[in-house]
């Protein structure tokens, strides 16, 4: 989820319902700087909240601050699609939620039947701790690392089906 703002009861009661259908939902941890107060969706315990990082490992200096973030991801100076098929760099915790998705993704391609507090708990698990040692209100729990993550993911067992061996 790309959006961020106050606290809102009927998004609140949205999270809830799709977290009791098992929905995985990634947000932005928002973008309005250190004294920011929590962002919702990402603030909301169902939400793995993402901040962003630069190339550096530095936490982008108008990232949201906070108990609530999960994991940080790249986010500045992301280079992505525009309009008019053209290009450009863009910053933002959205950019970083974006890719925690997409390794969410990968996870859920090597083993469908993980849920979401084993993807958090891997996520976390996982993470390269950045800033205060531990879990903290910058980094949450430090930047994802994608190798180490899909290394934590069992393959799952069974017969597979690949889109590509039907189109033959």
């Amino acid at each position: 989820m790309s959006f961020a703002g106050p606290e809102d009861e009927s998004l609140a009661e949205a999270v809830t319902e799709a977290a009791k259908k098992g929905v995985i939902m990634v947000a932005a941890a928002g973008n309005e700087g250190p004294k920011a107060k929590p962002a919702y969706p990402a603030a909301y315990k169902d939400v793995i909240a993402v901040t962003a990082t630069d190339a550096d490992d530095r936490l982008y200096e108008k990232a949201n601050r906070g108990r609530y973030l999960t994991v940080a991801a790249p986010g500045v100076d992301v280079f992505v699609l525009a309009p008019e098929n053209g290009h450009r760099f863009s910053t933002g915790t959205s950019m970083a939620a974006a890719h925690v998705t997409g390794l969410i993704a990968l996870m859920l391609e090597r083993n469908r039947t993980l849920d979401i507090a084993t993807i958090r708990a891997t996520l976390v698990r996982t993470a390269r701790d950045l800033g205060a040692r531990g879990v903290d209100t910058q980094f949450g729990a430090g930047r994802v690392d994608a190798a180490a993550l899909l290394q934590q993911v069992p393959l799952r067992t069974g017969p597979h089906v690949s889109i590509a061996d039907s189109d033959r």
